[in-house]
């Protein structure tokens, strides 16, 4: 497991304490580049380097989308987004216009998705300030 010192520190010690071997990674990206803040070591070997950024580039693209939602909804500020699949749960949280986090999880947790998400959101836009 690899874990990069960071602004959003803060987000990865609490995904790793409250959720432990479940967090497969958490990423920060923005419109030029992404970086891993923590890879489980089994989900590092899952996937070539062009994958990953391949991954960042469809998180930036969601990042565009965010400003359309809004607009569209008109139910106020977007927060973040859960997306579930077989074997894994993505929470995406816009951290500016421009840039992002990724947290992905295994499906089964011991806790709410919603307040781990809730948590991780405040931190990073505590962290942004």
């Amino acid at each position: 497991m690899t874990e990069t010192e960071s602004t959003f520190s803060e987000v990865v010690t609490y995904a790793r304490e409250e959720l432990g071997d479940a967090v497969r990674a958490v990423d920060y990206f923005d419109s030029t580049d992404y970086e891993s803040l923590y890879i489980r070591e089994d989900v590092a070997g899952l996937y070539t380097e062009s994958e990953f950024e391949r991954m960042s580039v469809e998180r930036m693209s969601n990042l565009l989308n965010v400003s359309f939602f809004e607009q569209i909804y008109d139910i106020g500020s977007f927060q973040y987004s859960v997306r579930r699949f077989d074997d894994a749960l993505l929470i995406f949280i816009p951290v500016t216009d421009s840039s992002g986090l990724v947290i992905s999880t295994e499906v089964d947790l011991s806790t709410s998705i919603v307040e781990f998400a809730e948590v991780c959101f405040e931190l990073a836009q505590n962290a942004e300030e």
